[in-house]
């Protein structure tokens, strides 16, 4: 019941009954202040609305100054737009709790926007409550020198007619006077809205309290009082995704260019939100004007939020588990989390195209993908020197081809890499397909060293002819160079008319697929024909290479005939080529950047790119890392390979020809004549491989050479290292 507080003790008698009601749950106090009453001979002293927000601008640190002259429906309405979540003591509806007690008081029913279930506007007043009268004022009313108008939440219409709560009783003066002694108080300017302080301004439960169980919030960081939305469709997505989460569903009561409203689909339930903007205009955001957050409907009859089952509102939600490119994430995925996280069964074509829609979100649009390269390549070439990037359309304007070489790759190719390319194409699985081809080298430790990619609209004559020219624009003519391809005639082609020093070398691998479906042996066949293959192509010596050759016709003379006449050995066989390819035989190298880039394929083209970039500016960072920790001079693979060969050695005898030929024989190997000064031997590992042989490191440990520095650079840390050094830089976000 109403007591008069007249002292500060009657303020802890207050605190200490609230304290004892505490466990139940918040109990709002509603103080309604009064001038005080003058002693005889001493002037009256009433605060005014002005003192009052003095008060409120600047309490004291150690007790906060609570200002006398405020009713109670001052305590709760905002002044006007820009107070429209704020209550004169500065409470926003964010500070509010989302669960409070349902209590139905007559306060309650006083002060409730929402009085029989009816959402509206209470653009006029009613009598709620026995002995209050409600009278208009005009709508710019002046409150302690200062102006305020309405709210203007419809759509910025203007000013309008401001009630405010007048007591029947009324001085000749227009001063309002209390029942009790007949005290002036002053007057009140009251809102067009109601809010209701049961609802809206409630405080927050504390961390030992608990909220019954008829009390369900949807309050959320994602919308609140005073949020901002570009546009209306973001707006209710969000509020969908919130439905969705917290398994309550809504009903649109209103839905205009400049308001929008909606409340609980429970007609016993209380939970309202509106969000309004005050121009149709496009550039005008939606803001949050009120939400009534608490749900009053029972938990057990608060509906599943069926209706918001939509791809757009799944698809947000599960967006985030794209945003690893290598994650896979299938629609039964979907499916399964949604049935266990929210209780909601999908079909498969809602989870798809729920699917489709997280993919986008992440990865952004097909065709708009499009469109973002020439800004992505502007922003990648700035911030990675000496990158190269060239984007090539028909005379519509569409696209046709694009390629893109890293400045950290070339820069390290140039000088640290092996000079054997691999080449190869494939296919994309975007909605508007294409190709895309692929440009990677091995480094000194026989990792993968991807060069370029390129875009194309197919695997063409034009294409490769094109993506050759910008590769040769890239690297020039580089001596000693290599290209390996399968046996496509576009490649060799492009490579023959583009490079005219480099040497064009066919993946003996794709040759023997082509000869087992070709010629369809037996397996009994099969089986003895591949082995003596492989083991021509690697043949170091021509002896070895002669009698596997032999093999060959031995055993299937078709093949041979067509390995031998059609093909060529000088293209598959490593003995017969004639550059060297340092034991690079096949294209696998250029298949594995197509293996790690499958998923990505079916990227938007500019995210695609961004991915190829992404893995290097992880290689980088991890492999110079890796270099730097090497305690040997030559790489690891490099290492293990000398170190097996150099046991080999120490049982070998070495007999000195000249001083810088020697003969070495034993080891369970064909005798070999080594020259230091030339690096050669007759074994042709040296010369082929450019790395020290058996025979080689067993004369240099005989006459006391330092065998590692007779390796070629490629092999040793110190080129891995620098190979790393310049760091592949990101691009930022898409949206800057």
């Amino acid at each position: 019941m109403p007591m008069d507080i007249c002292d500060d003790e009657m303020v802890r008698v207050v605190l200490h009954m609230a304290s004892d009601v505490a466990n139940f749950g918040c109990i709002p106090i509603f103080v309604t202040t009064s001038p005080r009453v003058p002693s005889e001979g001493i002037e009256p002293h009433v605060d005014t609305e002005t003192s009052f927000r003095a008060n409120m601008s600047g309490p004291d640190n150690d007790e906060e100054v609570l200002p006398r002259t405020i009713s109670l429906q001052q305590y709760y309405s905002p002044i006007h737009d820009n107070y429209d979540n704020i209550d004169d003591n500065g409470v926003t509806l964010q500070d509010v709790g989302a669960t409070v007690f349902s209590i139905t008081t007559s306060l309650e029913q006083r002060y409730s926007p929402y009085h029989n279930n009816i959402f509206r506007d209470n653009d006029d007043f009613h009598n709620e409550t026995e002995g209050d009268n409600v009278c208009a004022e005009p709508s710019n009313t002046t409150r302690g020198g200062t102006r305020f108008n309405n709210d203007g939440d419809d759509g910025g219409a203007g000013p309008s007619n401001v009630p405010s709560f007048q007591h029947e009783d009324e001085c000749e003066d227009n001063t309002l006077v209390n029942n009790k002694g007949n005290r002036p108080i002053p007057s009140m300017v009251r809102s067009r809205r109601r809010i209701d302080p049961l609802t809206s301004v409630a405080p927050t439960l504390p961390s030992n309290m608990v909220a019954p169980s008829f009390v369900s919030s949807c309050d959320s960081d994602d919308i609140s009082v005073g949020k901002l939305f570009a546009e209306k469709n973001e707006f209710i997505l969000q509020l969908r995704k919130v439905a969705f989460r917290d398994k309550f569903d809504f009903k649109i009561a209103r839905s205009t260019t400049t308001r929008f409203e909606a409340h609980c689909c429970s007609e016993s339930c209380k939970w309202r939100i509106r969000a309004t903007r005050c121009s149709n205009e496009q550039n005008i955001p939606w803001v949050v004007k009120r939400i009534d957050n608490v749900h009053t409907c029972h938990n057990d009859v608060l509906v599943d939020g069926r209706h918001q089952v939509r791809s757009q509102v799944v698809g947000h939600i599960i967006a985030e588990k794209y945003i690893q490119d290598k994650r896979i994430y299938t629609p039964n995925d979907i499916r399964v989390d949604m049935q266990q996280e929210y209780g909601v069964q999908l079909t498969y074509q809602q989870a798809y195209r729920a699917r489709e829609v997280g993919l986008e979100i992440v990865r952004g649009n097909l065709a708009e993908s499009y469109n973002l390269l020439p800004k992505y390549s502007h922003v990648l070439t700035t911030a990675n020197e000496g990158t190269v990037t060239h984007l090539e359309q028909d005379g519509d304007g569409n696209f046709l081809y694009y390629f893109v070489a890293l400045g950290s790759s070339i820069k390290g190719f140039m000088q640290y890499i092996r000079p054997v390319i691999a080449v190869d194409g494939t296919h994309l699985k975007g909605l508007y397909r294409g190709s895309m081809f692929v440009a990677t080298c091995l480094d000194g430790n026989n990792q993968l060293y991807p060069l370029a990619i390129g875009i194309m609209d197919s695997e063409n004559n034009d294409a490769w002819e094109w993506f050759m020219m910008k590769l040769h624009g890239v690297i020039g003519d580089r001596p000693e160079l290599v290209i390996i391809s399968d046996r496509c005639t576009a490649i060799r082609r492009a490579v023959l008319k583009v490079f005219h020093n480099a040497t064009h070398g066919v993946c003996f691998y794709h040759v023997k697929g082509n000869i087992k479906s070709q010629f369809r042996m037996s397996k009994a066949i099969w089986d003895q024909f591949e082995p003596a293959f492989i083991n021509a192509a690697k043949a170091y010596g021509h002896e070895e290479f002669k009698r596997q050759l032999e093999g060959l016709w031995m055993i299937h003379s078709g093949a041979a005939d067509y390995l031998e006449n059609n093909v060529g050995t000088c293209n598959w066989a490593m003995l017969q080529f004639e550059g060297r390819r340092y034991s690079i035989l096949t294209t696998n190298i250029a298949e594995s950047v197509n293996a790690f880039m499958r998923e990505p394929r079916k990227f938007p083209v500019t995210h695609l790119v961004d991915h190829f970039r992404k893995t290097l500016q992880q290689w980088f960072y991890d492999r110079k890392i890796v270099a730097e920790s090497m305690t040997t001079r030559l790489t690891t693979w490099a290492d293990e390979i000398v170190t097996e060969r150099r046991t080999i050695a120490e049982r070998m005898i070495v007999r000195p020809v000249s001083p810088h030929r020697f003969q070495v024989i034993g080891g369970g190997l064909k005798e070999g004549l080594v020259d230091l000064q030339k690096r050669t031997c007759s074994c042709r590992v040296f010369q082929l491989d450019q790395l020290v042989c058996a025979h080689a490191i067993a004369a240099c440990l005989t006459h006391r050479v330092d065998f590692i520095n007779l390796c070629l650079d490629f092999y040793t840390t110190e080129s891995l290292a620098m190979a790393y050094a310049q760091p592949v830089e990101p691009v930022g976000d898409v949206a800057d």
